[in-house]
């Protein structure tokens, strides 16, 4: 018999969402969302009277932070609707609804940028002067709005292109649909012998099988059914870049990336030095392949044997309920109050953790103010499971305390600052893990093991992404076709220069890149990279309990979007303005590389 995926509505309750919490129902979620169409209206009555006084300009910008925030619930109802179960069409017509909504708001707040930004310094500082209240707004208005003046158009021109929000977010719609609810890997036989569907958590499942015929078979099933719809990903990944560059260059953006690392608060110099640094030390990367191929007695050596434990027996396993035990255990270190929001987290809704048939791939953590936040998971029972929970209770947490310290306009924190969130816990984790199987020679090698590629994973491939995006960025603003044959060739060459001659391909073009929902998220994926770097750092100190550094990192997370990205961190102590943190974090990879081969006696 096949073992097929479980639907929405065979997923236990206790492994959903509440989204009680956010509205009662579809009908009351449609009543929120026509009141708050109503105030939209009210909303502009602002408009032309914005910087009238300083009364005026606190109104406006208090009624504007409200509406903000009571979107963002809307909008995240929608969302979860539709990523629990994207095969459901009420999901879909609710997400639908929700990004009209972030279509409608952005038409009617248009005005906003025009009005704020004819505001000069010295006009600003005599309001802030005859308004106190306006202080709570000081950062909101200078971050978004006064250092946009040369980034803006005229008020109509903006209330067009916010209109059209609907049509630049189609093509990560449509990756989505065909990503998450279209796309069949077909079916396996695993480990006992049972033909299964084959999902994207079973494939990480199935990458750490011993039985490499398995992984052979599972790896091909991927790559054909990526290969088979290449051309499509390539037509929406097209798309959606010449809208991000459409975006940018009406904005008086010279390139795609200047414009979305503005956005927060990011010099590109930091994009290109991590990009630099990380070829500098892509030896370490290709001394572990190495190991790996040595130990493993391989005279090829591919891409599908790359996870699987290097010391036999020592694949660890845990449940949902084991794997919160453990991130309750291995956290604690971080306090009192950071236990007690996970056990928040744990206990009342705030995951849905099961995999089922349509549900969005991967994982990841949003945050409605005045609620809590939404953890989306595909749990599958093993490390990796282990390790996504912990990262993604990071950013709970990190959300969590922000909302608790924070005003509303203060708490939309940067990706950049959320990953070091998120990765600091899995560093934790790593620490602390490796502390309990210290006298356990097999697990210290298998977790030695994890630590080493989490660290290649998350800095070096991320890192490769974030070249090859910035590679399709710049042919398709030279003009150039970006084919799924183009994409291949780029993917392809990376994947080899970074992975090294101890790993052998079948071809020189590779369709992995089709998989990767993150080139949907503009200029992301290299903050993932910079963040595991700070965060290796970070929880080495906290670890260690060097003095200050809880407090330093406690008042980091709770700081939200109070000070520039690069502020916070450098208050944490970590100067990402220099390539030196890069350098003392590949220093602990070496270390970890050097450790795991005396271990196995290489």
């Amino acid at each position: 018999m096949t073992e097929k995926l479980a639907t929405r509505t065979e997923v236990p309750d206790e492994l959903k969402w509440n989204l009680k919490d956010l509205y009662s129902s579809d009908d009351a979620f449609e009543q929120a969302a026509a009141a708050f169409k109503e105030k939209l209206k009210s909303f502009g009555e602002h408009e032309g009277h914005v910087a009238d006084s300083a009364e005026s300009l606190y109104k406006t910008f208090s009624d504007g932070v409200a509406l903000d925030n009571e979107l963002k619930r809307l909008y995240v109802y929608c969302m979860t609707r539709d990523h629990s179960d994207t095969t459901n069409p009420q999901g879909t017509k609710l997400l639908t609804e929700g990004q009209g909504l972030f279509s409608a708001f952005g038409a009617a707040t248009a005005f906003l940028n025009v009005e704020v930004t004819r505001i000069t310094s010295d006009e600003f500082k005599k309001l802030l002067s005859d308004e106190p209240r306006l202080e709570e707004y000081k950062r909101y208005i200078e971050v978004n709005f006064l250092r946009n003046r040369d980034h803006i158009l005229p008020t109509e021109q903006e209330k067009i292109l916010a209109k059209s929000d609907t049509v630049f977010n189609s093509s990560e719609n449509i990756y989505s649909n065909l990503n998450d609810a279209d796309i069949k890997f077909g079916e396996v036989k695993d480990e006992n012998g049972d033909i299964v569907e084959l999902t994207s958590a079973r494939y990480s499942e199935f990458m750490n099988s011993t039985n490499r015929g398995l992984r052979k078979q599972v790896s091909e099933n991927f790559k054909t059914a990526y290969k088979n719809l290449q051309h499509t990903f390539a037509a929406t990944l097209t798309a959606h870049m010449n809208g991000v560059i459409v975006k940018n260059q009406l904005h008086n953006f010279k390139t795609a990336r200047e414009g979305e690392l503005f956005q927060n608060e990011i010099p590109e110099s930091v994009y290109d030095t991590l990009v630099t640094t990380v070829h500098n030390h892509l030896d370490g990367q290709h001394r572990y392949m190495q190991l790996r191929k040595d130990v493993m007695g391989l005279n090829q050596m591919y891409g599908y044997d790359t996870r699987v434990p290097l010391v036999g027996g020592s694949k660890l396993k845990f449940t949902f309920s084991e794997s919160k035990s453990i991130v309750l255990d291995a956290l604690k270190i971080l306090g009192d109050d950071y236990v007690t929001g996970l056990k928040h987290e744990f206990s009342e809704g705030w995951i849905d953790a099961a995999e089922n048939v349509g549900k969005y791939s991967g994982g990841y953590q949003i945050d409605v103010y005045g609620v809590h936040p939404y953890v989306l998971l595909n749990w599958s029972d093993n490390y990796d499971g282990l390790t996504t929970l912990a990262h993604e209770s990071g950013h709970a947490m990190q959300s969590y305390l922000t909302d608790q310290f924070q005003a509303v306009q203060n708490t939309d924190y940067p990706i950049f600052t959320a990953e070091i969130a998120s990765t600091t816990n899995e560093n934790l984790l790593m620490a602390y893990m490796l502390d309990k199987y210290a006298d356990n020679k097999a697990m210290k090698a298998y977790l030695l093991q994890t630590s080493i590629e989490t660290f290649i994973g998350t800095v070096n491939t991320q890192a490769m992404y974030a070249e090859f995006e910035h590679q399709c960025y710049e042919t398709v603003e030279d003009g150039e076709p970006l084919t799924a044959d183009r994409l291949g060739e780029l993917y392809g060459e990376l994947d080899r220069q970074y992975d090294g001659p101890a790993l052998s391909t079948t071809s020189k073009m590779s369709p992995s890149w089709a998989g990767i929902p993150h080139f949907y998220m503009n200029y992301y994926v290299y903050q993932y990279a910079t963040s595991m770097a700070i965060s290796t750092i970070l929880a080495d100190r906290i670890y260690r309990k060097v003095p200050g550094a809880l407090e330093q990192y406690k008042a980091f997370l709770k700081a939200g979007s109070s000070q520039a990205p690069i502020d916070l961190i450098k208050q944490a102590g970590v100067d990402v303005t220099s390539g030196q943190y890069l350098d003392d974090a590949f220093a602990v990879l070496d270390k970890r590389i050097a450790e795991l081969k005396e271990l196995l006696g290489k």
